[in-house]
């Protein structure tokens, strides 16, 4: 089974700070994973949810980077410090924790975003900021990207 993790979904967070993973991406979800995600912050003012398998590919990646490096060391420190496994319970929701909701300025409404191996959590204003200012700029790079993927 292909992971896949596709489209957007409008949720809200609840009182006690749970999520609702939709059931699509539930669905998606290899069994190896066993419903467990690990949440961390995004290189925007955003979440990244992986699954536990594509997170484990995310860590053998970052320790090919040097220990020595002080650049190498603060780029792998700003990923792992904030990353916390999330279980999704039998309603599908997972906890983010305080901090990850501070960062990423989320109170409420959320933007559930599929990026193919991984999930995006977003406030929703913050993304049409982030949106609006790269697609005024974006014509020629978008461009040049579709060209080297071919579509």
């Amino acid at each position: 089974m292909n992971l896949s993790f596709t489209g957007e979904y409008k949720y809200s967070i609840d009182q006690k700070s749970r999520l609702n993973i939709p059931a699509k991406f539930r669905k998606a979800l290899d069994p190896k994973n066993s419903n467990t995600f690990v949440i961390t912050r995004g290189f925007d003012p955003s979440l990244i949810l992986y699954p536990i398998v594509e997170w484990q590919k995310v860590e053998q990646q970052l320790l090919l980077l040097s220990s020595i490096k002080n650049k190498d060391r603060s780029f792998v420190r700003s990923i792992v410090r904030y990353a916390t496994i999330a279980k999704y319970d039998s309603q599908g929701r997972i906890q983010i924790p305080e901090n990850l909701l501070e960062y990423s300025n989320i109170q409420k409404e959320v933007l559930i975003i599929g990026m193919i191996n991984k999930i995006e959590i977003w406030n929703k204003s913050d993304l049409d900021k982030i949106e609006k200012q790269s697609l005024s700029n974006a014509d020629d790079t978008f461009e040049d990207l579709a060209n080297e993927i071919k579509f």
